[in-house]
């Protein structure tokens, strides 16, 4: 979906990105993480021209987009940024439609786009339709915000710092609703995030930004257990990476389905990663757990030594 091909970016003197190449797979989630002034942001703004790279290509869907027009490149890419940038004299139906109208849908078929949207991000049509920004909470704001990127039905959805600036309930359940969307939708996005927790529960792919260079790529649970560098361990945790590395794996991976499954409580089921299994075991004092997995059909085991296995 996404190609940099020794893509690099100054301003002055600064070297923003540097030579940056990196491939972005159709229908997956890769989460851009760095400390700040990494160049992670920037990368992430060449895809839909609002910065150009000073040397590099950038393409999407194997079209090189400096050979597209700006505002009809803008129309295929969804865009979500921290500040939400919602229009505060219109109300949320007319902050969704935004691009609908442009692209001169009918009102109908306006109307019917704007109600799917507001139930995909968890808000009812009725209630908040007529609203203005101001009368929505944080959260509600950034929904709508998503809402609108996905107005259209964009191929590709960036987000920068999307849930920065709500308070930590609420950000957790903006994750979980974007999961569910992205598992829905098939969209591909790319988001910037320089929180770890939240890159680890998002990103199917992490790309590691460092003075404007790309230092590594793969999946959480590759990144967390093989960092590249002393600088990529220190930005996961330094010597709390393990704990992040129980968010990174899943139950699954772990469980014995060999073995009777050891009766008592509720199970935990086989897609929950090992950090909520070992929350189980510290909140109802024991060893193991019961493990149910639907998708196969089957029952196992994950014992506390599993964890650490």
């Amino acid at each position: 979906m996404i190609q940099f091909e020794s893509v690099s970016k100054s301003f002055g003197d600064v070297k923003a990105v540097d030579a940056v190449s990196l491939t972005v797979e159709p229908g997956t989630v890769c989460a851009l993480v760095g400390t700040s002034g990494s160049g992670k942001s920037t990368l992430l703004r060449m895809v839909n021209r609002l910065e150009d790279p000073d040397s590099g290509c950038i393409r999407l869907d194997g079209v090189d987009i400096a050979g597209m027009k700006p505002v009809d490149l803008r129309r295929r890419i969804g865009y979500v940024i921290q500040s939400i940038g919602l229009f505060p004299h219109w109300t949320v139906e007319r902050n969704i439609a935004t691009v609908p109208h442009l692209l001169r849908w009918d009102s109908g078929q306006v109307r019917a786009r704007v109600a799917e949207l507001l139930e995909l991000v968890g808000l009812e049509p009725d209630t908040h339709a007529g609203r203005y920004p101001d009368e929505l909470s944080g959260g509600q704001q950034q929904r709508v915000g998503v809402a609108r990127a996905l107005a259209a039905d964009p191929e590709l959805l960036l987000m920068d710092e999307p849930f920065g600036a709500v308070d930590p309930p609420t950000r957790r359940s903006l994750q979980d609703s974007l999961v569910a969307i992205q598992k829905r939708t098939g969209t591909t996005v790319l988001i910037v995030t320089h929180d770890v927790e939240e890159a680890i529960r998002l990103g199917g792919t992490l790309a590691v930004m460092e003075h404007g260079r790309l230092v590594q790529t793969g999946t959480p649970a590759q990144v967390l257990a093989r960092p590249a560098n002393e600088q990529v361990a220190r930005f996961f945790g330094g010597p709390l990476l393990g704990l992040h590395l129980l968010q990174a794996l899943s139950v699954r991976e772990r469980a014995d389905f060999s073995a009777p499954p050891q009766a008592g409580a509720a199970p935990i089921t086989s897609d929950a990663t090992l950090e909520e299994a070992l929350a189980r075991m510290i909140a109802e004092g024991v060893s193991h757990l019961r493990v149910l997995d639907t998708d196969a059909g089957r029952q196992g085991t994950i014992a506390l030594t599993d964890l650490v296995g």
